[in-house]
């Protein structure tokens, strides 16, 4: 009877662990070349959207939808800042950007203020300082594979 219920209780440690451990190490097998395209694609699309909040809202959703792609999806019970304080700084990008992004994000999102021009553009500068930030990192990343061990 005590073997069952230590078999019992070692399934469910088991299953809360694979519940809180990554489906892969954040920076194994992910593409940075195809998210940076993905993000320049995204700039073009938000320069081109007419309503600001619109244009905010949409620029946090791009980053979030090429991260998924990547195979780093947000958990179901993350906010978006804690999605991207999981996913964004192991990839070599800035907390600036990032904390931009997601602020402008959370008030064109969440709060009945006015979204203007000037946060548009500041969602476009954020996501552009990201897409250079990860560019950044990957030249690095590219340049330490180069050296001989």
């Amino acid at each position: 009877m005590g073997g069952i219920v230590l078999v019992g209780l070692g399934a469910v440690a088991w299953i809360l662990i694979r519940r809180r451990t990554p489906k892969k190490v954040l920076t194994e097998g992910l593409d940075p070349d195809a998210l940076i395209a993905a993000l320049d694609d995204s700039l073009d699309d938000l320069r081109n959207e007419p309503d600001p909040r619109l244009a905010v809202i949409a620029a946090y959703a791009r980053m979030e939808r090429a991260l998924a792609f990547e195979g780093l999806a947000r958990r179901k019970a993350e906010a978006p800042r804690e999605y991207l304080a999981r996913t964004l700084p192991a990839l070599g990008a800035g907390a600036g950007s990032v904390a931009r992004l997601t602020a402008l994000f959370e008030e064109a999102k969440f709060s009945p203020h006015d979204v203007d021009a000037g946060m548009k553009d500041e969602a476009i500068d954020a996501l552009e300082a990201l897409r250079d930030e990860l560019r950044a990192a990957a030249a690095t990343a590219r340049a330490a594979e180069a050296v001989p061990a």
